[in-house]
């Protein structure tokens, strides 16, 4: 492949990685719209409040996805595309900086957009709990809303 068509793969993989950025913002976003919204309500029903935390959990699940796709990408063209260039281009330049601007193994991105996740799902469950009326399709929805955050706890995990 030429430069030119190296450099326009470069373009397009770049634009990709920045709508992922956006959705993967947009879904945050989303979260915290369906957190006021579901929680508002909940203050005054248990059940409402435990709906909560499953939905945070697949949204949390489309916010992994584009972040790992995000993280392809960036990996393709920093290994497969910048040493056509001869020089450390932009995506081998920030996966230098990553690696020292981050909390211990964690990345910032992770814990910010995470911590909304499991912050907004904890709330959620405990807001629900005061209101607790021992009706089986509580205990169905909290004990959904634990699998919920333990495995939202997992996927950021694999996500560092």
């Amino acid at each position: 492949m030429n430069l030119f068509g190296i450099d326009l793969e470069y373009k397009s993989l770049r634009d990709e990685i920045l709508a992922r950025i956006r959705l993967r913002q947009q879904i945050v976003t989303a979260t915290l719209t369906l957190c006021g919204v579901f929680l508002g309500f909940g203050l005054n029903n248990a059940a409402l409040a435990f709906i909560y935390p499953p939905l945070a959990f697949f949204l949390s699940l489309g916010w992994a996805q584009n972040d790992y796709r995000i993280r392809t990408l960036a990996s393709y063209i920093r290994n497969q595309l910048e040493p056509s260039f001869a020089v450390d281009g932009w995506e081998t330049k920030v996966n230098e900086k990553r690696k020292t601007a981050s909390l211990g193994h964690w990345r910032y991105a992770i814990l910010s957009h995470g911590g909304i996740f499991i912050l907004s799902q904890m709330l959620a469950i405990g807001i629900g709990v005061p209101l607790f009326t021992w009706q089986p399709v509580e205990w169905f929805l909290i004990t959904v809303d634990i699998i919920s955050v333990i495995a939202v706890f997992i996927l950021l995990g694999k996500s560092k």
